[in-house]
């Protein structure tokens, strides 16, 4: 990537961040921004070189990952924000024969998404410590999670009976499968009890946004009006429920995602050489 594309490509997500961070939201001009510059680059590329090739790897580029954003949205893991980020900087990237970098982006960003997303959840749940704790002690006593739990540890201990009989050049990847186990659970356990007990708050109908997601469903006078199965409310929505007087709905706020892209962008650019050596290498 060039100078100019990765200056633009930093500004733009660097704008992003710092909205998805402070308002969960991403002005459409950041994001529909980035999409329209890396198209146009795309464009400018092809005709200063003569050559289909730049266009057609943008445009390849740009195809793969509003596919993968369109995927990841429909499936209510991503914002919308978040999809037409990804086609911009799929775009900018481009995709074409023997280029790996918006392969390597996305890889990175996935892993450097999750390492960032564990972060700041046990962030969120040391900040709300007393209210972490409190769910936290009455899901673990829940029925359902107190057999999950036997059984997690009915395995872990049934697996550490095996390290008598295995070779000895085993027990060190049985042991290894016993502690990730044992801490998968409590990991699942873990996020799903941030999920409930900090993210999840009443939201006065007043600010609501777009795209929020509304935990339970919103049934006036027989009518239902949101819910869960809804891709994040609409402004429709939002105006029915103030038109007959909701005074709040149940939210559940996302981790901010924006932020990984930054990283995995500036990652990919600053240390593209070695990780791609390291790609071709593998294949």
């Amino acid at each position: 990537m060039d100078i100019i594309a990765f200056v633009a490509g930093l500004l733009f997500l660097a704008a992003a961040s710092v909205q998805d961070f402070l308002t969960r939201e991403v002005a459409d001009i950041v994001s529909y921004g980035l999409l329209l510059f890396a198209i146009a680059y795309g464009v400018s590329v092809a005709v200063l070189a003569g050559s289909w090739t730049p266009f057609l790897r943008m445009l390849f580029g740009l195809a793969a990952m509003s596919a993968i954003g369109a995927g990841l949205f429909y499936a209510g893991h991503w914002g919308g924000a978040d999809a037409k980020l990804l086609a911009g900087l799929g775009a900018l990237f481009g995709l074409g024969y023997g280029g790996y970098d918006l392969l390597l982006f996305l890889a990175v960003t996935l892993l450097l998404g999750a390492v960032y997303g564990l972060l700041y959840a046990i962030a969120l749940a040391v900040v709300h410590r007393k209210r972490f704790v409190a769910e936290f002690r009455r899901r673990i006593r829940e029925p359902r999670i107190h057999r999950l739990r036997i059984a997690v540890i009915a395995a872990c201990f049934l697996l550490l009976t095996a390290l008598i009989f295995v070779p000895a050049a085993a027990r060190l990847t049985l042991a290894f499968l016993i502690v990730l186990i044992y801490g998968i659970f409590y990991l699942w356990l873990f996020i799903r009890v941030v999920e409930t007990s900090i993210l999840t708050k009443e939201y006065p109908v007043g600010k609501l946004t777009e795209g929020d997601w509304i935990v339970k469903d919103v049934v006036v006078k027989g009518k239902r009006v949101c819910g869960p199965k809804d891709l994040g409310i609409n402004d429709e929505q939002i105006a029915t429920l103030k038109r007959l007087k909701v005074k709040s709905v149940t939210v559940k706020e996302g981790i901010p995602f924006v932020p990984s892209f930054l990283f995995g962008f500036i990652a990919v650019c600053v240390l593209e050489p070695v990780l791609g050596r390291l790609v071709v290498g593998l294949l």
